[in-house]
């Protein structure tokens, strides 16, 4: 029941795998985390390109815990275009 719920990544769907949209999915992944998790604070966002799959991004997203400032980080596969 919320549509602006998460981030606008998969708007990217088909973008060309570039240092442009890694950008933007960089700001768009770090702006959803501090606007609807307020339980962590992100420390970095990271995001490369996948050396065996092209049309791969990782997100890589390191955070600290606030209520126990533990640090921890996570990688999600985002894919440009669907694999087969």
């Amino acid at each position: 029941m919320r549509p602006q719920f998460g981030c606008g990544i998969h708007d990217l769907m088909f973008a060309p795998n570039d240092a442009t949209t890694a950008g933007l999915v960089e700001t768009y992944v770090r702006d959803a985390i501090g606007w609807w998790e307020p339980r962590v604070e992100v420390l970095k966002v990271v995001v490369h390109n996948d050396a065996e799959e092209r049309n791969k991004m990782l997100i890589q997203v390191f955070y600290r815990i606030v209520a126990t400032n533990d640090e921890r980080n996570l990688v999600y596969p985002f894919y440009l275009i669907q694999p087969e």
